[in-house]
């Protein structure tokens, strides 16, 4: 029995070493390589969670860019039976001033509504579907196929020959040539703002060709006033009380022509040194609402 312990022991402690040299112990020479690979899978995990967090940073910025309202419109171009986005059915867009672009008067529950490039939609007020769509770029062709000419103010006959004389009428300073400030025409402020008027080309310089630079100033007010009263047969005087000239003005009616520019005969009869000269014509407004004389 005395014999049996110690060889028990001994054979104990031989087992203990032989463990201790076996591969793969983890507290032993191996020890490196199992760290490495554990170091090298945190390595591979950390490299595909910042992909996932560089990809996540991507998609987030093109929502950013989608949602930017300057991208995402840019180029679009919306038709009958579409749903006009949010940010054109706040009040800034609705367009009050639909009959100086020759649009058709909105029925009950619409109204016209005009985007950044200058195109008009009817759109039902309460849904924001899209009726009806006048584009701007379309009315600017057909109006330089009937028309040939978009005139601005670079073209008036007042401004050009007489922007340094006395104003009395105050035809300049109340910007009432037709784009003078660079956008004549109101585009959302219920009508405070009207259309000006261009007095250009030869048959503009016809209306005014007796007149001096203090006449036209006088002239010129009754034609802005005329043409945007939306009164068929209504009168507008003129005098200069310091030669005595003085005429009178008055549009006979308004109609939409067959591309639906809303146009205006008009008449006009001025007495210089009491002799009575007498104009008739017509004058359309063009797509940017402000009115030339067309004959």
């Amino acid at each position: 029995m005395k014999r049996i312990l110690p060889a028990a022991i001994a054979l104990s402690l031989l087992s203990g070493a032989a463990a201790m040299a076996q591969p793969g112990n983890p507290y032993r020479g191996d020890q490196t390589d199992d760290r490495g690979n554990r170091d090298r899978n945190d390595q591979d995990h950390n490299n595909d969670r910042n992909r996932n967090d560089e990809h996540r940073n991507d998609q987030g910025g093109n929502r950013d860019r989608r949602d930017d309202p300057s991208t995402r419109y840019s180029n679009e171009r919306w038709s009958r039976g579409d749903r006009l986005p949010n940010q054109y059915r706040q009040n800034q867009y609705v367009e009050s001033n639909w009959r100086q672009h020759g649009l058709r008067q909105p029925p009950r529950g619409y109204h016209w509504v005009r985007n950044d490039g200058n195109d008009y939609f009817l759109v039902a007020i309460a849904t924001g579907l899209i009726a009806e769509a006048a584009y701007g770029s379309d009315r600017d062709q057909l109006w330089r196929q009937r028309y040939t000419n978009t005139y601005n103010y670079s073209d008036d006959s007042y401004y050009r020959d007489c922007r340094s004389s006395p104003d009395p009428a105050g035809v300049i300073a109340g910007a009432l040539i037709g784009g003078l400030l660079g956008n004549a025409v109101s585009h959302s402020n219920g009508g405070a703002t009207v259309a000006g008027v261009i007095i250009g080309g030869a048959t503009g310089a016809a209306l005014t060709r007796n007149l001096n630079c203090e006449d036209r100033s006088y002239a010129y007010k009754t034609y802005y006033d005329g043409f945007n009263s939306g009164r068929p047969n209504s009168s507008f005087q003129w005098r200069n009380p310091s030669n005595g000239h003085y005429g009178n003005f008055r549009v006979l009616n308004y109609a939409n022509d067959r591309d639906g520019f809303r146009c205006a005969n008009y008449n006009q009869e001025i007495f210089v040194n009491g002799r009575p000269q007498t104009t008739t014509g017509r004058a359309c407004q063009q797509p940017d609402g402000n009115w030339a004389i067309i004959s």
